[in-house]
């Protein structure tokens, strides 16, 4: 009896030894296959999420440049911040439209009537906002917002067509070097709102294979209703 009991309980113990030396096999090579997939979930994940992003940025942005077209080509009760008033939108009045309805985002206009860079294509432009960061241009209809070729810097007066709103009547000068002065709108005539926005994804490897440079576009044009 005492000798059956001890193979018995041989045998229990290699059973228990070969469930242990299993389980441990088990969860080892779980840990494995964990490791190796680990990085890819966690790069659909932050794909996912970039991708979400970027898709918000885009619809934001469009948004925004309807409004600001809305508001370049219409007469309205415009407040300055000294606290007088105008009726005629300008370039900052646009602004400042296309601003409260991109709240998420940086956006500046160095060149705010043009030209826009690299013929108004962002992509291989050496001109590009910084990461996460936008442009305005309030511009006329052409691609490059420059009057289809028009030579940056002659006197606005000169310009075949107009690239601003009614709030700059009197022409204004160039705003900088190698910007467009503002032939202002008076009529009906077509003005363009463009925006460009640095999208810079949160995750490195897809920052690495775009180069950080991903930028959308939004833009909107509008006919002019001034009443004169």
């Amino acid at each position: 009896m005492r000798k059956s009991f001890g193979r018995l309980t041989d045998s229990a113990r290699r059973s228990i030894a070969s469930v242990q030396a299993w389980t441990h096999s088990e969860r080892s090579q779980g840990l494995t296959e964990f490791a190796l997939i680990a990085p890819i979930i966690l790069l659909l994940t932050f794909g996912i999420i970039d991708f979400g992003r970027g898709l918000y940025f885009y619809i934001t942005l469009q948004q925004a440049a309807n409004e600001g077209a809305r508001v370049a080509v219409r007469a309205s009760y415009f407040i300055d911040p000294n606290g007088s008033t105008h009726t005629w939108p300008t370039d900052s009045d646009v602004a400042t439209a296309i601003q409260a309805h991109a709240v998420t985002e940086v956006l500046a206009n160095p060149c705010p009537n043009g030209p826009i860079p690299n013929g108004g294509n962002p992509k291989g432009s050496s001109q590009l906002p910084p990461p996460n960061s936008g442009w305005i241009f309030i511009t006329d209809p052409s691609p490059a917002g420059d009057g289809n070729g028009l030579n940056v810097g002659p006197d606005p007066t000169t310009y075949p067509v107009p690239n601003g709103p009614r709030g700059g009547l009197g022409t204004t000068v160039s705003s900088g070097a190698g910007c467009l002065g503002i032939k202002p709108a008076v009529g009906n005539e077509p003005i363009k709102v463009t925006l460009w926005f640095n999208f810079q994804p949160l995750t490195p490897l897809i920052q690495q294979v775009v180069g950080n440079q991903i930028v959308i576009t939004a833009y909107a044009v509008y006919r002019a209703e001034y009443s004169n």
